[in-house]
């Protein structure tokens, strides 16, 4: 009787031997909530792909199983949201105490922002410190925060402070001479300036080559959110694919000429990382 049996399987027995190998089940579909505010060009519910990072963000996600769906809130929600349990998350943030107490965040920098000033072109300002700014006017925007030994100086009194409400109201300044120098990250001002102003205005203004602060900024998730790390590692794993596969670079000036077309990228509100 066995040796019917086993007369009987073994063209079976070939057969699965000769099969492929079964595949993979493929990875469960998560999603996830994040907040976006404005902050052109990077982020922007009226922007084009919705501004530089939210682009990046939504694809890194999308190349892992992951579906982002983006809520649009003020600029203090995007991230106080996020930590008190309202939101899942945020991203272009920078790591800070209170917030790493309860925040997630991506093992990939997704952006650095990068603080100078900005000045009228053939004006020369140099510094070591920014306490060697102090004979200076200097702008700033409502809200925004450029380095903590700037603020630490500015509420000591001990550089020259004008507060304007908008980005473009402290270009606007500059190019008349009413203040000297204006702190904003690079590209959002360099992007600014060749969106807002006019060719002959442009000419008139130009960025200092030394940072005032190098801030790295992230994808953040609250600790408190169900299978946190496994979303954050698939994010990484899907940014990296971007930034190796070459997609990350294409992408980034995609939209950045997209963003100067769009009448939208310049409506200025801004806050820091």
């Amino acid at each position: 009787m066995l040796r019917v049996l086993l007369a009987a399987c073994a063209p079976a027995l070939a057969l699965a031997a000769l099969a492929p190998p079964t595949v993979a089940r493929a990875a469960e579909r998560l999603s996830v909530t994040l907040t976006i505010h404005d902050y052109p060009p990077f982020i922007g519910p009226q922007l084009p792909y919705g501004g530089l990072l939210s682009r990046v963000v939504a694809e890194a996600f999308r190349l892992s199983d992951v579906d982002v769906k983006f809520v649009p809130v003020s600029s203090n929600r995007a991230i106080t949201g996020v930590m008190m349990g309202l939101y899942d998350g945020g991203f272009g943030w920078a790591h800070a105490a209170d917030r790493d107490r309860k925040l997630l965040y991506s093992d990939n920098s997704i952006y650095t922002f990068r603080m100078v000033f900005f000045q009228r072109r053939g004006d020369d300002h140099p510094w070591k410190t920014l306490a060697d700014l102090a004979p200076l006017q200097i702008g700033t925007t409502l809200g925004d925060h450029y380095s903590d030994e700037f603020s630490a100086l500015q509420e000591t009194s001990k550089l020259h402070v004008q507060v304007a409400a908008s980005d473009l109201n402290n270009m606007r300044k500059l190019l008349v001479g009413r203040i000297d120098l204006f702190p904003m990250e690079e590209e959002a001002g360099k992007l600014l300036i060749q969106g807002a102003l006019t060719p002959a205005e442009q000419n008139l203004l130009s960025c200092q080559s030394v940072a005032i602060s190098a801030v790295p900024t992230f994808l953040v998730l609250r600790r408190t959110l169900p299978r946190a790390q496994e979303l954050i590692e698939r994010f990484d794993r899907g940014y990296r694919q971007l930034l190796e596969s070459g997609r990350l670079a294409k992408m980034m000036e995609e939209t950045r000429k997209a963003m100067l077309n769009s009448p939208m990228t310049f409506n200025n509100s801004s806050t820091a990382p």
